[in-house]
Formats: structure tokens, C-alpha cells, sequence
């Protein structure tokens, strides 16, 4: 047990390094973790020193002011002790459909590059290209327009003779449009690593109701906010199998 509660702690900060607030994401991903399982009666083999080295990045723009942010690093082995090896001197470079195009850089902190000149534009395809330890890598997204969030609530539901609250966002879907959304919360300031990946497939065009997990348990008097991001499909399928990856 103590085996498995730290390599979801590994997982965990695999999916939060860099995270900044805002809506749409750009994500370019190579992150491998391998389980070997067998019968219930028999050991469970971890191979968890050879999952270091990976590079991982990950870049956000919004619909709001710049700059926006892209953060690059390698993944460690389960036995390390550091969480995120920032990578430094990349080159970046990021353009839009519209002709448009930024070089980024260092933002002051390791392993994270910013924008200068380029504008979130819902419509808009942006591309990021990334040049990083003798490396290229490629991404597209498109930024879709947003979805506003009707109201948000509280509930209580009880477990193992306790109760907890639990949030939830009420929000009305499009009927016009496939969409796909990631909801998180950020409370007292703090956002959240744990997301809802969404999509519309049995919801198209109706009110939905999603429920939101924090990191931890909220507390009285929290202050907490929710945040409803419109994404595109291979970003929600991009999110959506790093939860499930992670609840297995």
C-alpha cells in the first residue's frame, strides 16, 4: 500500500508541474508509466526505476491577456526524490492561423517559457514547436469559444459512517457544436491539480450538471472557484485518459 499511495503521488506530479490558470491548452505529451499485475494471490511487479527521462510539455492560451505560459519537463524515477527536472535553454516558437508568431522565453523560472506577442482569439488554430535537448517537438489546438457556468453548489453526501462535501458546476451545453470541456477548481487561491475531463456525447445541448474533486477535503469558510475550459478533442482525450490512468 505505501508502494502504491507514492506512485500515485508520482502521477500526481506528473499531471501538475506548470500548470497556470486559464482556459485553453496546448499539450504535447510523452509520458510512459508501465504496470505489470497479476492474480490477487500472487506479488505485483513494479518496474519503476527506468521511468526517468521523459520529456513533458505543457502550454495554456486564453481567450485573455497574455503572456501565456509553457512549461517543459522530464519525468523522474519512482525512487528520486525531486518531483520535476525543469528543462532549460528551448527554443519555442508560437504561431497562429492567422499568420501570427512569438518566440518565448525564459519566464524567470525554471523550465517555464513565455509569450510576448501573441493573442488568444477564440476561432483561432495555434501552433507551439518546441526544440529542446536535440529534440523537436509539435503541437496544434484550436481555441474554441467559451462556455459560461450557470452556478455552482455544495452537497453533502455521507461515506464510511462521515460526511464531505462535495462541488459541482451547472452549465448549459451547446446544441450546436461537439464540445469537450476540463473543469477544476481553485480554492483559497490555490488551483487545483484534480480535473473533470467533459463531454457532450449524451449531454448535447441539454444543462449539465459535473461534479469537481479538490486535492483535498473543503473546509468551512473555503473560498472556491471553478473554472469550465473549452477545449478540442485530442485535448480531451488527452486529459480524459491521464484520469483514467491514474484512477486505475
Amino acid at each position: 500500500m505505501q508502494e502504491s499511495r507514492k506512485l500515485n503521488e508520482v502521477i500526481e506530479a506528473v499531471k501538475a508541474p506548470f500548470r497556470g490558470f486559464g482556459g485553453h491548452r496546448l499539450i504535447i505529451l510523452a509520458i510512459s508509466i508501465g504496470l505489470i499485475t497479476s492474480a490477487c494471490h500472487k506479488d505485483i511487479h513494479l518496474d519503476l526505476s527506468n521511468a526517468s527521462g521523459i520529456t513533458v510539455i505543457e502550454g495554456y492560451i486564453t481567450d485573455q491577456p497574455g503572456p501565456y505560459f509553457v512549461g517543459i519537463s522530464k519525468t523522474v524515477t519512482f525512487y528520486d526524490s525531486n518531483n520535476v527536472v525543469p528543462v532549460l535553454g528551448a527554443s519555442l516558437i508560437m504561431t497562429d492561423d492567422a499568420g501570427n508568431r512569438d518566440s518565448l522565453t525564459d519566464s524567470g523560472l525554471p523550465g517555464l517559457y513565455q509569450t510576448h506577442t501573441i493573442a488568444g482569439v477564440v476561432g483561432r488554430t495555434y501552433h507551439l514547436s518546441v526544440f529542446a535537448d536535440g529534440k523537436q517537438y509539435d503541437a496544434a489546438s484550436k481555441l474554441n469559444p467559451p462556455v459560461p457556468v450557470d452556478s455552482v453548489g455544495l452537497q453533502l453526501f455521507g461515506f464510511n459512517g462521515k460526511t464531505y462535501w462535495v462541488f459541482y458546476g451547472i452549465f448549459k451545453d451547446p446544441a450546436a457544436t461537439t464540445d469537450y470541456y476540463k473543469a477544476f477548481l481553485t480554492i483559497n487561491n490555490k488551483k487545483q491539480s484534480k480535473f473533470t475531463a467533459i463531454n457532450d456525447q449524451l449531454s448535447n445541448g441539454l444543462t449539465t450538471q459535473t461534479y469537481v474533486s479538490p486535492d483535498f477535503f473543503i473546509n468551512e469558510n473555503d473560498t472556491i472557484q471553478m473554472e469550465l475550459d473549452a477545449i478540442d478533442k485530442p485535448v480531451y482525450e488527452y486529459f480524459n485518459t491521464l484520469n483514467e490512468s491514474t484512477i486505475n
